[in-house]
């Protein structure tokens, strides 16, 4: 395990907003990175736009929640056709405490996990409690500073 990147003040921009990692295994599939939606023992399904070419596509799809409408499209693909498997621990900084950035919404939002002091919680603007996990959603700039850590798995 070490430490991949540390973003700082000039991160990469993607459209309106500024493109910030996130927590979760991510497939490398020819040289590129994709984030795992789901898989089994034989298949990985890559979180992929229905436009982008993928070879070895098995099936694709859409999975979401409904009552959000937050749909991600997918592409499965035999497991043997993927070159490593990573898990990314994403952490950043806001107001000086440490969160777990769990992903990016669409509007460039980040959503967050901490697990810590409810006076820290609330001073942060999170919601929850201290035996389920503060959350909360913080603009890209409102970061400090950010981590990348990566695991690769067999």
């Amino acid at each position: 395990m070490g430490v991949l990147a540390v973003y700082g003040p000039e991160p990469a921009k993607v459209d309106d907003f500024i493109e910030v990692p996130s927590t979760g295994a991510v497939a490398v599939y020819r040289a590129k990175r994709y984030p795992i939606a789901f898989s089994s023992d034989d298949w990985v399904a890559l979180q992929a736009d229905p436009e982008v070419e993928i070879p070895d596509v098995l099936q694709r799809g859409a999975s979401g929640r409904r009552e959000t409408r937050t749909y991600k499209t997918w592409a499965k693909v035999p497991r043997t056709s993927v070159d490593e498997i990573v898990h990314m621990r994403v952490t950043g900084v806001v107001a000086g405490h440490s969160v777990s950035i769990q992903s990016q919404r669409s509007d460039g939002q980040v959503s967050v996990d901490f697990v810590g002091a409810p006076n820290v919680a609330k001073q942060l603007g999170l919601k929850g409690d201290q035996h389920m996990c503060w959350t909360g959603l913080f603009a890209p700039e409102d970061f400090e500073d950010i981590v990348v850590e990566e695991v690769r798995r067999e």
